[in-house]
């Protein structure tokens, strides 16, 4: 009698954590792409630094696109011609989307709504291994499917991946922040530092 009740209660956790993992795929399945766009504002609205939190506030208020692109879809493309650079515009910024193109921070502004746009791509061959042979006064064009617009470069500097004061989130004017890992020839494993490039918005269609 006892090795039955036994044998039953293994049954019925075996049964039951099977369920239990089903329910676990399709909810993470059915709500993966929102689960990416919070730890996306997540990541880009506070990081930790000798123990203190540092926050972005951001004003969705003066967005004005009637169409937003869904979490993962492409919905332009970057060239900078003095590099020979051109690649897909990815709107979101996990593992996925960084493997394909350009990744757009969600909470950053897009093209055309007069705030700061924040892109980052991998320094591998064909991505953002040549940002640092960017000068100022190089173009920068984004063309997306509701018009296209260029910005002039007119900086750039190194950081600590920790620097959250290099991506200021703003609604004056428009600005287009690019960034990857640094240095740019370790193009595997993680650094602890990022190459930033900032251009201003000189025109659009």
């Amino acid at each position: 009698m006892k090795k039955k009740l036994i044998k039953d209660f293994a049954s019925y956790v075996a049964i039951s954590f099977f369920f239990a993992s089903i329910f676990i795929l399709i909810f993470y399945f059915t709500l993966k792409s929102k689960i990416d766009v919070v730890v996306s504002l997540i990541n880009t609205t506070a990081v930790k630094e000798n123990n203190e939190e540092v926050k972005v506030s951001y004003n969705f208020e003066a967005k004005k696109l009637l169409k937003y692109p869904d979490y993962g879809q492409k919905y332009g493309e970057l060239s900078i011609s003095s590099i020979n650079l051109k690649l897909p515009v990815y709107f979101g910024d996990n593992t996925k989307i960084l493997r394909k193109g350009v990744g757009h921070y969600a909470g950053s502004y897009f093209p055309g709504e007069s705030g700061t746009i924040i892109l980052a791509a991998h320094n591998n061959v064909g991505y953002f291994n040549k940002l640092d042979k960017v000068s100022i006064g190089d173009v920068v064009n984004i063309k997306t499917t509701y018009g296209d617009f260029s910005y002039q470069i007119d900086s750039f500097k190194i950081i600590k991946e920790t620097d959250l004061s290099a991506f200021p989130i703003q609604h004056n004017e428009e600005l287009l922040i690019m960034y990857t890992c640094y240095p740019l020839s370790q193009n595997y494993g993680r650094t602890t530092k990022r190459y930033v490039v900032y251009a201003k918005k000189i025109g659009d269609v």
